[in-house]
């Protein structure tokens, strides 16, 4: 077995998420204030760790461990330590001070009155080597709210590690069968699987009520707890094996293989671990070959989409939702550890797949969910999108992770998103306006000028028939209109 903490150059690779926090503060006269909360494996008597710092700064070192680690300060600046008094300590020339027996956001508050606030708080498994460099770049928050990092992440730490809290054995098996054993003394945690060659077959096994998130193309598994894939939870009730001989020889009998590709054994603390599975080639006498891994950090958090108000039919990506529809959503949450987290849905919004891309806000309705626990439900319709001509959105929310110790007592907000296709509810009726088109005016011109043409010939035949009727009137003797010769010939 190979000790891979913390190296990125192997077939397997295991990090930890843990809570802590990073900000720009230092005080008065340009003390920075550092709270390192340690974690030991099991079987490490006494461990030894050097810390340096670029700056005065305080260290407050914290643990819930029972190991009596030795600390050596090397820096040219002003250093004051400060121990927890439920860790033991031993710090070489370089005296000690007391401080309460508080862990997390409590240790937080009690510095923060003690030296006006905090510059970081870290997590940190099995530490050798850690060095401050002085706090660079744009901080995350003014205040330091413990929040889920990569403590490795933090561009302004450097931390060297013990490589045996993960080890592994890799063989020159192209059937890519992987065994992760988690032994039970270690506890309860979420883990992430990401698995980047196809036709994959796993192993999983943990502490009882471990939670399994895969995330894999055509795979095959078996454990001895809950296993989420795409987005199905399955509960296995198989029985598997602590010891290393016997847990292969199960996972070889039960996927009737002749051998497997690795087998890692994990014994981290932390609230949640990942695992990349990497691919590799299948070279004559090859032990070790590198990671072919997305770099993309896998979710702890996602949001599945219902069509029913009791969340068992869920939607498919490829059915077309109406705008009048209520669709129903779900938020689940893996990175909460032993926290009791409320997650709450701040915003969202439906964005365009098309090369300019066009944002609506979703306006929600929280719904009720007497077993929620590190999930939140709420529902939603799609009316906003009625008259827009794309059909393919992606629904994006930001939520946050909510405790009830911490004042505000929310951590920075992530976003969540789904794929959805839309449909208009109804078609648009035609416009009831008629449109004249050059043709159609031309016609009633020609309509108009036809009927003047026939009320004036009506006319005519009106006048002259009567002119005619008038000639054969007679008046006395004769025509009224014919002159009379018996008339005097001044009035002729």
């Amino acid at each position: 077995m190979t000790g891979i903490y913390r190296t990125q150059n192997e077939v397997i690779s295991v990090d930890e998420i843990t809570d802590g926090c990073w900000t720009n503060f230092v005080t008065k006269n340009g003390t920075e204030v550092h709270i390192l909360n340690l974690h030991f494996t099991p079987g490490i008597s006494y461990p030894m760790m050097t810390v340096t710092t670029a700056t005065p700064s305080i260290l407050i070192f914290t643990s819930t461990d029972t190991h009596f680690t030795t600390i050596y300060v090397m820096s040219t600046s002003d250093v004051q330590l400060y121990v927890t008094n439920e860790t033991s300590m031993l710090a070489i020339t370089r005296q000690l001070h007391r401080a309460p027996a508080a862990q997390g956001s409590e240790l937080i508050s009690w510095a923060t009155e003690q030296f006006g606030g905090v510059s970081s708080f870290t997590t940190l498994h099995d530490p050798v080597n850690i060095n401050f460099t002085g706090i660079k770049g744009t901080p995350f928050a003014p205040l330091c709210q413990l929040r889920w990092e990569v403590p490795m992440k933090k561009k302004s730490l450097m931390v060297q590690t013990e490589v045996n809290a993960v080890t592994t054995c890799l063989f020159d098996s192209k059937d890519e069968l992987h065994i992760i054993n988690i032994p039970d003394h270690v506890g309860i945690r979420n883990v992430s699987v990401s698995v980047a060659p196809s036709d994959v077959k796993l192993v999983l096994r943990g502490p009882a009520e471990t939670f399994w998130k895969v995330n894999a193309e055509r795979v095959s598994f078996v454990s001895n707890g809950v296993v989420q894939l795409s987005g199905l939870t399955m509960n296995k009730t198989t029985i598997l094996s602590d010891s290393e001989t016997e847990l292969k020889n199960q996972a070889c009998s039960y996927f009737k293989n002749k051998s497997i590709s690795s087998y890692t054994k994990i014994q981290l603390n932390g609230p949640a671990i990942v695992i990349k599975i990497g691919k590799r080639e299948h070279t004559e006498g090859a032990e070790r070959v590198e990671v072919k891994t997305t770099e993309s950090p896998p979710s702890f958090t996602w949001m599945q989409l219902f069509t029913s108000p009791d969340y068992t039919v869920e939607l498919d990506p490829s059915t077309k939702v109406q705008t009048n529809k209520k669709i129903y959503a779900q938020v689940w949450s893996l990175v909460h550890g032993d926290l009791d987290l409320n997650i709450r849905v701040g915003s969202c919004l439906a964005r365009s797949k098309d090369p300019q891309p066009v944002e609506k806000r979703i306006s929600f309705k929280p719904e009720p969910c007497s077993a929620c626990h590190n999930n939140t439900r709420f529902s939603f319709s799609l009316d906003v999108l009625q008259d827009m001509p794309s059909k393919t959105w992606e629904l994006q929310c930001h939520i946050s992770h909510c405790t009830k110790h911490l004042n505000p007592g929310c951590a920075e907000p992530q976003l969540v998103k789904r794929n959805m296709q839309v449909t208009p509810s109804y078609v648009p009726t035609p416009d009831p306006c008629f449109e004249f088109s050059l043709q159609s005016v031309l016609g009633i011109a020609f309509g108009g000028f036809l009927i003047g043409v026939l009320l004036i010939g009506a006319l005519w035949f009106i006048k002259i028939r009567t002119a005619y009727e008038g000639r054969g009137l007679k008046g006395g003797e004769g025509d009224l209109n014919k002159p009379r010769d018996d008339l005097p010939l001044e009035i002729r």
